[in-house]
């Protein structure tokens, strides 16, 4: 009798990559969208800031709460409910131009777009350890190269009316069509032991420290950039160019990362 063991077969990732890289491309014009169309709607452009920050604060509040999501619906269908809350979010802001509700929109849009990270790299964490890194740099490529392709629909489709939101929309539609009915593995959920703040404080300070700037630079530019390269007289076709090539220069960083460690 043939005793011959046979491997475990390598998970498939493309569908959550997929919806990963879709994400990115409506998440990167929009991004960018945001503080140029304030004065389209009669809002003062001060608040780019607040709703940049807004955002942000989402982010931190969704990474520390998401996991029993993951828990209870699994990842495919928490990825596809985070990106339908994201999409309510971006419904709101063209039927109520308010400062108020921008605010809180993009407050639980950040709670949302940190399920989507979180979810993702869960499911990709899953697998066979030795195709870890690949699945990773996958990961990234969506991330970065679709957040990068997303800056051009700022000169392609233009910054006001309804056609940005209309191509947003049809962009993340799809995502959840993708995750929703395309055939894919997901690991089982299971439930995890969050860190303590004596634990948290134990971790590597220079990462920690690393992450917090990443974290405030990161804010700046896709929260103010924009609107700055606008008021010194940059075309929106050159903006959203502009846009495009900082995303590329961070990923194209991305590789000599590990030759710095």
């Amino acid at each position: 009798m043939d005793n011959t063991l046979i491997p475990p077969a390598k998970a498939r990732v493309s569908v959550p990559v997929i919806a990963l890289g879709m994400y990115a491309v409506a998440s990167g014009y929009l991004m960018s969208l945001i503080p140029l169309m304030l004065s389209h709607y009669n809002l003062d452009t001060a608040i780019a800031s607040w709703l940049a920050s807004s955002f942000y604060a989402g982010l931190l509040v969704g990474a520390l709460s998401i996991e029993p999501l993951v828990t209870r619906v699994g990842y495919k269908h928490g990825f596809a409910l985070c990106l339908g809350v994201l999409l309510l979010t971006i419904a709101v802001m063209p039927l109520f131009a308010h400062t108020a509700v921008w605010l809180v929109a993009r407050l639980v849009a950040g709670v949302a777009v940190a399920g989507v990270f979180v979810i993702v790299e869960s499911w990709l964490l899953h697998g066979d350890e030795a195709d870890r890194a690949k699945r990773l740099g996958l990961y990234m490529g969506a991330l970065y190269g679709g957040s990068s392709l997303g800056q051009l629909g700022i000169g392609a489709i233009g910054v006001g009316g309804m056609l940005p939101f209309a191509a947003i929309f049809t962009i993340l539609i799809l995502a959840i069509g993708v995750l929703l009915f395309a055939k894919s593995e997901q690991p089982e959920a299971s439930h995890s032991t969050p860190l303590s703040l004596k634990q948290i404080s134990k971790l590597n300070h220079a990462a920690i420290i690393g992450c917090i700037v990443s974290g405030l630079t990161l804010g700046a530019i896709y929260g103010l950039m924009p609107l700055e390269l606008l008021n010194r007289g940059i075309a929106h076709d050159d903006l959203g160019s502009l846009m495009a090539l900082i995303i590329l220069g961070a990923m194209a960083v991305q590789p000599l990362i590990p030759a710095l460690v």
